[in-house]
């Protein structure tokens, strides 16, 4: 017999399994789509002038249907292009209040919108995205990576498999001045993805569905969205690449001749979906452009692939190599990953044989075997080690921005 689960206040990984399972068990909607408007209505909600007060709490009973779909609506007036005009909850009023008691004690815009974060990061499918290959990269390591690399005001930042828009919100944290962009071709997450942006209090309109690795076409009008140089255009006519690329994109899966024939690192080989995000996000960046990029750690070690190696060497100037911890992506899989940083170079070379790189080995992840975040004395930051890297990674980066 399944059990109940037992909510425990202040944790949201505990919110949100009860939130999943009070939708799950009571309605045939889409569970999904159920917790993505009571979310935003949630949102709505705390930024309302009654908002001090608990969720629902001056609607109890039957009138909570009507104060959410209020909310709904203006979420649509506040937030263009997150919910649609029609949107309204499907939720009855008993499983409206039990949600809200879910969320009682909780803002979900407090503390640099980690709950909120945490929660969506629930409840998009993992099955789905497990399929993939990608898994949704925990935050203190995205905080650590955009830490390293530095986000500058005005300097245009985007994610091509951007999922829930993690990278980006910690890169407007670091840099609120600077230009953010978001591109992913699933859909739930990058519903996800502009809540995070509009919470944050930039334009959700700059997280694009699109199909990443899908190039310009020559028969394609530069004001469609087809690819993210057509979206960009549509937006800058000037636009020449991006400044800065952090990114997760998916590990596997096999793209596809339709796909693979275009791309150098797949002539005459079957290639990983991660293969081609490297290819295209060279290709994306401005010469000097700075990459930081999550791959699973036998990209940057195992013997098949030295021609990707070397290709990329041609081309970017390598920082750093980090090698995370196998527990990283827990509890959704043990498999091992690194993350790249590099500059892309002014122009290709035919000799790297005296660039130094900057290898890092996390023995401190943050997490226990099951998953679980480990905390640090003050009980609220993740004992991990990647900031230790931090200065050096940033000292590589000063020397090398000058030869580049």
């Amino acid at each position: 017999m399944a059990r109940r689960h037992v909510l425990r206040p202040g944790d949201w990984e505990s919110v949100a399994l009860r939130l999943d399972e009070i939708i799950s068990a009571h309605t045939g909607e889409d569970p999904f789509d159920e917790a993505f408007k009571l979310l935003v209505a949630c949102l709505a909600h705390e930024v309302d002038p009654s908002g001090a007060e608990p969720f629902l709490a001056r609607h109890p009973g039957e009138s909570a249907i009507a104060e959410v779909n209020r909310l709904l609506r203006l979420a649509f007036e506040r937030w263009p292009g997150i919910l649609s005009p029609s949107a309204t909850t499907h939720l009855s009023a008993p499983e409206l209040m039990r949600c809200a008691t879910a969320l009682a004690g909780v803002r979900l815009l407090d503390k640099d919108l980690v709950g909120l974060d945490a929660i969506f990061e629930f409840i998009v499918s993992q099955a789905k995205k497990g399929q993939k290959g990608q898994f949704f990269t925990p935050r203190h390591v995205i905080a650590a990576i955009v830490d390293m690399v530095r986000p500058q005001a005005g300097e245009c930042v985007a994610d091509p498999a951007c999922g829930s828009g993690g990278f980006l919100h910690h890169a407007l944290r670091y840099q609120p001045r600077c230009s953010v962009w978001g591109f992913d071709q699933d859909s739930r997450a990058s519903r996800v993805a502009r809540v995070m942006l509009a919470a944050s209090g930039e334009d959700a309109s700059r997280i694009t569905r699109l199909d990443s690795l899908r190039r310009p076409s020559r028969d394609s009008s530069p004001d469609t969205y087809s690819c993210i140089e057509h979206s960009m255009l549509h937006r800058y006519p000037q636009f020449k690449g991006f400044d800065l690329i952090i990114t997760n994109p998916p590990f596997a899966g096999d793209v596809g001749e339709e796909y693979s024939k275009h791309y150098q690192l797949a002539q005459s080989r079957r290639v990983e979906r991660d293969v081609l995000f490297i290819e295209r996000c060279v290709e994306l960046l401005k010469p000097q452009g700075r990459l930081a990029m999550v791959l699973p750690y036998n990209k940057m070690g195992g013997q098949h692939w030295g021609y990707m190696r070397k290709w990329l060497m041609v081309r970017m100037s390598l920082v750093a190599v980090l090698a995370l911890g196998r527990h990283t992506f827990q509890p959704h899989t043990s498999q091992k990953a690194c993350v790249l940083i590099g500059i892309k170079r002014t122009m290709p070379v035919s000799r790297f044989d005296d660039d130094e790189i900057l290898f890092f080995i996390s023995d401190r992840e943050g997490k226990d075997p099951r998953g679980r975040l480990l905390l640090g004395p003050d009980g609220c930051s993740v004992a991990h080690d990647l900031p230790e890297a931090t200065p050096l990674v940033q000292a590589r980066f000063d020397r090398l921005q000058a030869l580049v």
